[in-house]
């Protein structure tokens, strides 16, 4: 009996010592066979969640388990009604990844909304996208300096978008002209009042403007006078907003006002997600923003591809977050913003 026991014994470790036993791995385990959700901030036909999809097709062959990716279109509240699901109500798994419309990072800071964007695992960034606030040729100005000399006319969506912000912000702290007109719906309207005179310029990123407009660009059809985020090198010679002002003050406004810009084409999994399955979501995300096929499909559709990985993201929105009250309150006095409700 004894000897029975010792051999069995063995023969059960022999089993837990296999080659098939040691190479388990439980996130791919978990992720074979599976569907994994990117959902978009964006329109289903937008540049968001078309970019979701281009990456999907080749990062599901990096995350261990090979699952299928498909990508949903939840749009709405600039962004901030997906950052709401995500916090509150995504499976938190895994199987949900949200693809962010940036500028829904800052919601928290200026309204009252339900997700903290720190509280998120970011994965990584197929690229920033700095934003710039841009003129049409024909404008009175073309520059900051000019700009502090004579009104320009800027179309922006609401008072709530970046594209309101950065010039009210800029007429703040360098004495700028800028005049803000709200109730632009999307990049369409406002691209054709630029056309047509209506408004002299708008807020934009300009991985926008090189992904759609490329002949304004090569046509200088266009003008940007400042940059906010990453510089861009395309844009040397353009003032970055953090190189305008001048107290600690606004230096920390700038810390949450760029934050959109570094998450850019950005990927994030719910608070909750286990931490083996983040890891490995990150590892495959670098992997498949490098892959050659991802390069070659996204340089056919013009996209920009300069990618960012998830612990920058992570830092600056942790920044951004952290930002004290009483800033933000002089914030969004500066800006003509009601109080935070």
């Amino acid at each position: 009996m004894i000897r029975t026991f010792v051999t069995a014994g063995f023969a059960a470790l022999a089993t837990l010592a296999s080659p098939a036993a040691i190479s388990a791995d439980p996130v791919a385990d978990f992720f074979k066979g599976k569907t994994v959700k990117l959902i978009s901030g964006g329109s289903a036909g937008g540049g968001f969640s078309t970019a979701a999809r281009v990456l999907g097709q080749t990062w599901e062959k990096h995350i261990p388990g090979n699952p299928t990716l498909i990508v949903e279109a939840k749009p709405g509240a600039g962004g901030a009604k997906l950052m709401s699901y995500m916090a509150n109500a995504a499976k938190r798994d895994g199987t949900e990844i949200g693809a962010a419309l940036p500028i829904a990072v800052n919601a928290p800071l200026l309204r009252k909304v339900k997700f903290n964007a720190a509280d998120f695992h970011w994965l990584g960034s197929i690229t920033p996208m700095t934003e710039v606030s841009t003129v049409w040729h024909t404008a009175p100005a073309k520059s900051i300096e000019e700009a502090k000399r004579v009104e320009v006319i800027m179309a922006t969506s609401s008072k709530l978008s970046s594209a309101y912000l950065i010039p009210a912000f800029m007429n703040a702290v360098a004495g700028t002209k800028f005049k803000v007109v709200p109730g632009y719906r999307g990049a369409g309207p406002m691209n054709k009042a630029m056309e047509t005179g209506e408004v002299h310029g708008r807020g934009s990123f300009y991985n926008s403007y090189v992904t759609t407009k490329p002949h304004w660009i090569a046509d200088r059809k266009i003008a940007q006078l400042v940059q906010v985020g990453p510089n861009v090198p395309e844009l040397k010679g353009v003032p970055n907003m953090r190189d305008l002002v001048t107290t600690d003050e606004q230096r920390r406004m700038v810390d949450f006002m760029e934050a959109p810009a570094y998450v850019g084409h950005g990927f994030f999994a719910p608070k909750g997600t286990p931490a083996d399955r983040v890891a490995a979501l990150r590892k495959s995300f670098w992997a498949a923003v490098n892959d050659p096929a991802f390069r070659a499909e996204a340089k056919k559709r013009g996209m920009v591809v300069n990618p960012l990985k998830a612990e920058k993201i992570q830092q600056v929105i942790a920044t951004a977050m952290a930002t004290p009250e009483p800033i933000l309150a002089r914030f969004r006095e500066m800006v003509k913003l009601k109080p935070k409700k």
